[in-house]
């Protein structure tokens, strides 16, 4: 028995090392909150065995072996220094075309570098190099091309609502009165005017992706991955599945058996409380009154935010019983004792602090997850991108209320955080959709992990997919059949038109020539 277990030893190893994948994955955004929702996918799937290589803009510390990281951390400095996107996407406001064009620019130029990185760059010309599966940020698409390079199944993840572009591209065809636009705030009962607002930006990007973006991503492709490969519309057709960040609760749409839905908390960490020793909590334990946790997120830095509105924000808060719990990258002169700040802080950990009753937030698809799992309500002041949608879904759901940073005024604000404060409606209808977002069969990890060695397993999931999702555009819109239905009816009315007019001569000679006979007769 003794000479036996070395050799099971080997064999269970061996077996283990069988079922194993190697993973490359892919999130080259330079947004810590989206890193920090992907981290639980990576980590799980490495404590399951698998051996990953991530290409990730905020590596992960202290990773186990099978974990290689490439650090593209420089991606920060093209997006906050060289085209401060936060700043122009709040300059041009409702003018989405710009924030569209410029916020492409910046993607542009973000995978350009990425691309031009000396380790990813040997990565690609590593011809030895073989992977089983990518697991790649939807956006930008351009990466989808190392799925071809490398011979290997692909899933599209993203850690916010998807555009309607990428659910059209893969056979989820929406509505735009039903399902508008995910940078559009009115989400549902639109009047005429947002109806017309949405039908015009769903037309516009779809078109816009089909005849420029596109080909501004082949070309890419073509620079840094060589000639041979297959347009990028084609290669983002060929994903297995698509992971999307969002549920039922907040976001109704007809999705494909291709679309898993990850949505309701993936990247909450366990329940722990703070420190004994620690600023943050001994802060937060001395508000008898309760406290404020008020957070703009990762993408809005100080130099974000107008003095006008932190001055207004600064004169509430001094005049409320709560304490403030406060991140901001930089301290602020005009503070009084009930505000601290703090340039980093354990969002979660301080939402489930028992004293926190208010989180006022920018809204960011993290936040208000997180919030609404912490059972805490919101006072929504969106800046960017999705935050309007989920600002107004807050709202309209009885979650907290919205406010525009615009137009907020000191009264506003104030009338705003005692309302949500104590009117304990809002508190219950958080708790309520809380334990909407928990009431199912797997944990959301469980279920992207699950989904991910399926996809393994089966070597791809093209059979969740409608066999005609590559129809041509011509057929998609049916102008072939309009054509030949306007076709047929003109000539039907033509042909009508001259039958009638040939038959009118006829009756008109028969009763003309009927009229000259009488007269002689």
């Amino acid at each position: 028995m003794p000479v036996l277990r070395p050799i099971l030893l080997i064999l269970v190893i061996f077996l283990e090392e069988s079922k194993s994948a190697r993973i490359l994955g892919i999130a080259g955004i330079p947004s810590y909150s989206h890193q920090l929702f992907y981290r639980p996918i990576w980590l799980e799937l490495a404590k399951r065995g698998h051996h990953l290589t991530l290409l990730t803009t905020d590596p992960i510390e202290d990773v186990p072996n099978n974990i290689r990281q490439i650090d593209l951390h420089f991606s920060y400095q093209i997006r906050h220094v060289k085209h401060n996107i936060t700043m122009k996407m709040q300059e041009y406001n409702l003018d989405y075309i710009k924030v569209w064009n410029s916020y492409g620019r910046m993607l542009e130029d973000i995978v350009e570098n990425e691309l031009n990185h000396p380790e990813v760059v040997t990565l690609i010309n590593n011809e030895t190099e073989k992977f089983d599966l990518l697991i790649m940020e939807y956006i930008p698409q351009v990466l989808s091309a190392f799925s071809v390079r490398f011979n290997c199944p692909y899933i599209s993840i993203f850690s916010a609502e998807i555009g309607n572009f990428y659910h059209q591209a893969l056979g989820n065809a929406l509505h735009p009165v039903l399902y508008p636009e995910t940078f559009l705030p009115q989400q549902i009962n639109l009047n005429f005017q947002d109806r017309l607002i949405s039908t015009f930006y769903h037309f516009y990007f779809f078109l816009d992706q089909i005849f420029y973006e596109t080909f501004k991503e082949d070309r890419l492709v073509k620079r840094h991955f060589g000639d041979g490969y297959p347009p990028i519309n084609k290669i983002i057709r060929n994903v297995s599945l698509v992971f999307v960040n969002s549920h039922p609760v907040f976001n109704v749409k007809p999705l494909g058996p291709g679309f898993v839905r990850i949505g309701g908390g993936l990247h909450m960490k366990k329940k722990q409380e703070l420190p004994q020793v620690n600023e943050i909590k001994e802060f937060l334990d001395s508000a008898s009154e309760g406290a404020i946790y008020f957070s703009l997120g990762t993408n809005v830095r100080r130099n974000h935010i107008s003095e006008g509105f932190l001055k207004i924000a600064a004169d509430v808060f001094k005049e409320l019983p709560y304490k403030i719990i406060w991140k901001l990258d930089m301290d602020i002169t005009e503070k009084s004792s009930n505000i601290k700040i703090f340039r980093w802080l354990p969002q979660q950990d301080v939402l489930r602090h028992k004293n926190v009753k208010l989180f006022i937030t920018q809204c960011g698809a993290q936040s208000l997850e997180e919030s609404i799992l912490a059972e805490v309500p919101l006072l929504a002041i969106p800046y960017v991108s999705d935050q309007k949608m989920n600002a107004r879904k807050i709202s309209d759901r009885g979650l907290g209320i919205e406010i525009d940073k615009d137009t907020m005024t000191k009264e506003i604000l104030k009338r705003s955080i005692l309302e949500v404060i104590k009117n304990d409606s809002y508190r219950e209808r958080v708790r309520e959709t809380a334990n909407l977002l928990l009431d199912e069969p797997m944990s959301s990890l469980e279920k992207a992990i699950w989904w991910t060695e399926y996809v393994i397993r089966h070597k791809g999931a093209r059979h969740f997919w409608h066999p005609n999702i590559d129809l041509p555009l011509y057929q998609y819109l049916l102008l072939d059949v309009m054509g030949f239905v306007l076709i047929i009816s003109v000539v039907s009315i033509y042909s009508l038109y001259k039958t009638l007019k040939f038959v009118t001569r006829l009756l008109c000679k028969w009763r003309k020539a009927k009229t000259e006979k009488q007269k002689n007769s």
